[in-house]
């Protein structure tokens, strides 16, 4: 099963029943759509504020990232908001989660949640809504490749919800 996406048509034959006027949107599976990304290379190097940075290789262990100070991604995050284009095409687009900066940049185009998502935490923190969504496995098979560095002191701008899973053997008086 994939995620649908909501997809304009410039002209759609129009059924009987339908009034050709009411025609103009379509959903499809994305699995269905073709995409022109191709998946990002260990050591492929990215461009931002005159430094050069790469990939990592998927066996480089996280605290031998290189360390990318919290004032660059606030100046990522500024130039993304503050562009004229929306989303940037020149920018890089990195995320953070857990303190290690994912570069996705290439594989918002594949994301199943769409890319509005990502575009939303530009240049910040959302480990607790990654969470919320992916298994650690998900970091294992896509983001290994993804990452670009490692960070610490970025917060992320919302406060995560209290979980409540359900009554223990310790409530029983309850």
């Amino acid at each position: 099963m994939g995620w649908l996406t909501l997809r304009r048509r410039a002209e759609a034959p129009a059924p009987s029943v339908v009034p050709a006027e009411k025609i103009g949107a379509y959903a499809e599976h994305t699995e269905d759509i073709d995409t022109p990304s191709s998946p990002p290379q260990p050591g492929q190097p990215r461009r931002f504020l005159n430094t050069t940075y790469h990939l990592a290789d998927p066996s480089t262990p996280d605290s031998a990232l290189p360390y990318i100070s919290p004032k660059i991604l606030s100046e990522l995050e500024e130039q993304y908001k503050s562009s004229s284009t929306s989303p940037p095409t020149s920018l890089p687009i990195w995320i953070v989660i857990n303190n290690v900066i994912y570069d996705c940049s290439d594989f918002i185009h594949e994301h199943p949640g769409g890319s509005v998502v990502i575009n939303s935490f530009v240049g910040q923190d959302c480990s607790w809504q990654f969470w919320r969504f992916h298994s650690k496995q998900h970091l294992v098979d896509y983001g290994r490749v993804l990452r670009v560095g490692r960070t610490e002191g970025v917060r992320n701008r919302f406060k995560e919800p209290a979980r409540y899973i359900g009554l223990g053997a310790a409530d029983e008086g309850w």
